[in-house]
């Protein structure tokens, strides 16, 4: 599990001497980690399913999620960038730290990325689908380069927050100020995130031999706090996720499928989450927690995407 969370997660790619094109290759595709080529571009997607109450149509669909991904490819990259040096002492197995990309070449693509994601975005969609994603864009690099270690990790939620709205004003922008479902989703993403970079937090504090820490430790939010501290405010914002993800079909159609699926894996995140405030030196299990955590928005996304699928099966079945 935990060989196939590093991997997952772009950060189990072995270091080698030499490395063959194919491999080189491999590197240059972990750059993002596989996980969020997937999480990103269906968190958009669900909102966009719940702003139309269906689907809309393939080429759309599929110029949508290009869009999104691309973008988050641009984000990923600056990030592995901009925390090159860094990586070598926390996370030693990423792509740039091992030499299976250089660094100018993790630059060029971002920028190709941003470029690509926002002329799709224009020529596609509608200025206001732009407008969130050029300030997402923004603000994400930002975030790398400076709110990171100035503000802190807390300082990345409203931004995540921001796919959902940008999935929502690609194809209902009217709708943005007239219903409370996109800001609702907004508020449920940022929450998650919350909770999942605050599980993740402690893995990025670093020792020495002596026991003392090697890197400064960026804040949570103007603040360090204990990395106990850390996880229990992670599993506090999870627990608030599960409940707003519980109440979301008062606000959207959903149905008890979209119930079963979030309620089951959001305990399963909660529980994983305890296991590691529990043995708080544990990597595997903060490792598997955050992972969990991950699993658990994916199920969410992926369930409102399902139970709208269901729902309009169910409708021309009777039609």
């Amino acid at each position: 599990m935990n060989k196939v969370a590093l991997l997952c997660f772009g950060l189990g790619l072995a270091s080698k001497k030499d490395y063959s094109a194919k491999e080189r290759l491999l590197g240059f595709l972990a750059l993002v980690p596989p996980i969020f080529w997937f999480l990103t571009p269906i968190n958009a997607a669900s909102a966009v399913a719940l702003s139309l109450d269906g689907y809309p149509s393939w080429d759309k669909a599929i110029i949508g999620l290009l869009t999104v991904a691309l973008a988050g490819w641009g984000v990923n990259a600056l990030n592995h960038y901009l925390d090159r040096e860094r990586d070598k002492v926390i996370w030693p197995a990423r792509t740039l730290p091992t030499g299976r990309v250089k660094p100018h070449i993790a630059l060029i693509s971002t920028v190709v990325a941003f470029i690509c994601a926002l002329l799709l975005s224009w020529f596609f969609f509608n200025p206001v689908n732009f407008l969130f994603l050029l300030i997402a864009i923004i603000l994400g690099a930002l975030y790398s380069a400076y709110l990171r270690d100035r503000v802190g990790y807390l300082s990345l939620p409203p931004i995540v927050g921001l796919v959902s709205l940008g999935g929502w004003a690609a194809f209902a922008p009217e709708t943005l100020l007239t219903s409370w479902l996109p800001w609702f989703l907004y508020f449920l993403h940022c929450c998650w995130q919350a909770g999942h970079i605050m599980v993740y937090y402690p893995l990025h504090v670093t020792n020495d031999a002596t026991g003392k820490r090697s890197l400064k430790t960026p804040p949570a939010l103007f603040g360090v706090p204990s990395p106990r501290t850390a996880v229990a405010i992670g599993i506090g914002f999870a627990c608030l996720t599960l409940v707003l993800s519980i109440v979301l079909p008062l606000l959207a159609p959903l149905s008890y499928l979209y119930l079963a699926l979030v309620s089951v894996t959001g305990i399963y995140g909660l529980v994983m989450g305890v296991r590691f405030f529990r043995d708080i030196e544990n990597t595997k299990k903060g490792l598997q927690s955050f992972t969990a955590l991950s699993v658990f928005r994916l199920v969410t996304v992926g369930a409102i995407l399902l139970d709208v699928f269901v729902a309009h099966l169910y409708y021309w079945g009777k039609n």
